[in-house]
């Protein structure tokens, strides 16, 4: 019974990192093609900053949209491997930008926005180790913990007790 509260703590823990995850990325997709990496334009019209807003939100419904399966497999792989390095994490969180754009590439085509592909591919790989870091900074750094104590093989000829 310990151990059913322990995974649906965990998963709460989990969807909640996958949700903060996916923000910071559309935040730092709108700090770096909406805003041009420039903050002034903040202060001198204040239009500007709800069309901020409104990108930020509309890039991250799309992105916890588009990579909402690959972000499952790369927990489930993180959990159950028992992966909680920051390494990893960071590319999970590539993988899953990768595997976002590659699954649906005509919704990242640049022509709606004023960049070259090359552009658009580079912010998004971007965001997505953007979204690993988070992910690590909240949940990964525990990954697989809940399970117990990871086994030790059983090697009769170490074992003392095997004669």
């Amino acid at each position: 019974m310990t151990r059913f509260f322990l995974a649906l703590l965990r998963l709460i823990s989990l969807t909640l990192s996958f949700a903060l995850s996916t923000f910071a990325a559309a935040a730092f997709v709108t700090f770096v093609l909406f805003l041009g990496s420039d903050t002034g334009w903040l202060q001198k019209d204040p239009f500007v900053a709800l069309g901020a807003i409104a990108f930020m939100m509309a890039m991250w419904l799309s992105m916890a949209q588009l990579s909402f399966y690959p972000s499952l497999a790369a927990f489930c792989t993180l959990e159950f491997g028992r992966m909680s390095s920051l390494f990893s994490n960071l590319l999970a969180g590539g993988f899953c930008a990768f595997a976002a754009m590659v699954l649906l590439p005509e919704y990242y085509g640049g022509e709606a926005l004023p960049y070259e592909a090359r552009d658009i591919w580079l912010a998004m790989i971007s965001a997505g180790f953007v979204g690993g870091l988070t992910h690590w900074i909240l949940a990964g750094h525990r990954s697989g913990r809940w399970l117990g104590p990871q086994g030790l093989p059983s090697n009769p000829s170490n074992d003392p007790d095997a004669y």
